[in-house]
């Protein structure tokens, strides 16, 4: 994929080929050549593969975490991202654009609950459910009603608990 004297291109053409435009699959796209952060990158590769591990990977963070990936706290669900499901042993946390309370239940609205959203300081709502004691299997179902308007939002949602990251 580079030039003929070695050159790293920034992007390499990987549609049908258009000769008309000189743009052939696995050829560099007309992009910038040389990039010297692909080079870079490059040999960052060769570097880590014979190293066994990654040539740019904080020692500090090595030695605190040692290749664990830590439990997720929150899931996040937003009215233009749903999620479909959230970890087991995290919260679910319901963001939404305005002031709302959220009424929620377990497993076809079981154990109801209503969680008043607050304020984030980021430009959105948000209602904390405290779900983390729930199993992989259970649901989460869930609607709000807008605190200035007092309008239901008109649909139920669920999420469902998945199996925690390593189970």
């Amino acid at each position: 994929m580079t030039s003929p004297c070695g050159m790293i291109p920034e992007q390499v053409w990987d549609g049908d080929a258009l000769p008309a435009r000189r743009l052939f699959p696995g050829r560099p796209s007309g992009s910038a050549m040389p990039l010297a952060w692909a080079h870079a990158e490059f040999i960052k590769l060769a570097l880590s593969r014979e190293l066994g591990r990654p040539a740019d990977r904080p020692q500090a963070v090595w030695q605190r975490y040692q290749g664990r990936r830590r439990a997720a706290g929150y899931a996040f669900w937003w009215p233009h991202a749903p999620i479909a499901a959230a970890p087991a042993g995290a919260r679910l946390a319901i963001a939404l654009p305005r002031p709302a309370m959220v009424h929620w239940g377990v497993n076809g609205w079981h154990d109801l609950a209503d969680a008043m959203t607050e304020d984030s300081g980021l430009g959105f709502q948000v209602a904390t459910l405290e779900v983390a004691t729930l199993r992989a299997g259970d649901r989460i179902d869930f609607t709000w009603r807008w605190r200035d308007s007092g309008e239901w939002q008109g649909r139920d949602y669920r999420v469902s608990v998945a199996p925690a990251a390593g189970d």
